[in-house]
């Protein structure tokens, strides 16, 4: 339970388990899919091809990937967003 006037825990503000979306943005190129599922899938288990939508940009130089995940635990996402950002072909996360 949360005290008044106390800020929340993550862990207070998600229900964990929990559908979780991560959102990967870099340049189109051809490695980034395979590498961003491998991060992904080394922390949150295997990724069905349903569980990830893309979208180009408007010039088609750059593309940004959705992975739904069942999330467990702060510490899962803050090292799959670690991992992620360390990547050089990714160059955003949300």
């Amino acid at each position: 339970m949360i005290k008044p006037n106390a800020k929340p825990t993550p862990e207070e503000i998600f229900n964990f388990p929990c559908d979780y979306p991560i959102k990967v943005m870099g340049k189109d190129h051809e490695d980034l899919h395979a590498e961003m599922c491998c991060i992904i899938e080394r922390h949150a288990g295997a990724i069905h091809p349903s569980q990830i939508t893309s979208r180009k940009s408007t010039k088609g130089s750059y593309i940004s990937y959705t992975v739904r995940i069942t999330a467990t635990s702060i510490a899962q996402l803050n090292s799959i967003n670690q991992e992620l950002q360390d990547h050089p072909l990714v160059a955003y996360i949300l």
